[in-house]
Formats: C-alpha cells, structure tokens, sequence
C-alpha cells in the first residue's frame, strides 16, 4: 500500500524547491545537486520530488510512493539563505526574513 502525502506536505515542498530556485537563481548555490553535497542529502531523491512538484496530486499519487523533502533540509534552507520558517511551512508573509 501506498501512503499518500498531505497536500499541505506537498505545498511546503513547492515553496522549499522555490525559495531554493531563488538561491540558485542569486549564485548562493550550484543547483539542488550543489544544495544535496552541502549537506549530506540524497539527490536524486530531490530531484525527483522537484520534477514531480507540479503534477496535481492524484498524479503523484498514482506515480511514486511517499517521498518527502527531509526536516533538517527544511532547516537548511531557512539557515542558509535567509528563507522565512513561517512562510516555509504555512506561506504566510514573505519568502526572505530581514
């Protein structure tokens, strides 16, 4: 059996794989492969999840099984490059912290 991940899940990954997209976009890091070294992370997973993002939910579900982005990723991107924790996990004000 599959177990199927929380839409909520799913839109903390699209904001993470933004916010991530803004620190390959602004030269902090050399693509989610670059990101993965740094900290010791699968990449392939994170590239699979990246390239899935965008499919509406059932179609996640029908094609993998349960592959979430990992807590202390979360944690690193917010430590990192200046992302906002609250924006991370519930998209409430904005992206960079101050």
């Amino acid at each position: 059996m599959k177990k199927s991940i929380n839409p909520q899940a799913i839109e903390i990954q699209k904001r993470f794989f933004q916010a991530l997209d803004y620190a390959i976009s602004s030269d902090l890091v050399n693509g989610v492969k670059g990101f993965c070294d740094n900290h010791n992370l699968n990449r392939v997973k994170y590239t699979r999840i990246k390239n899935n993002i965008n499919k509406t939910f059932d179609e996640q579900m029908e094609e993998r099984t349960y592959k979430i982005i990992d807590v202390d990723a979360l944690a690193y991107i917010c430590n990192d490059f200046g992302i906002s924790p609250e924006w991370l996990l519930f998209g409430r004000g904005k992206m960079l912290v101050k």
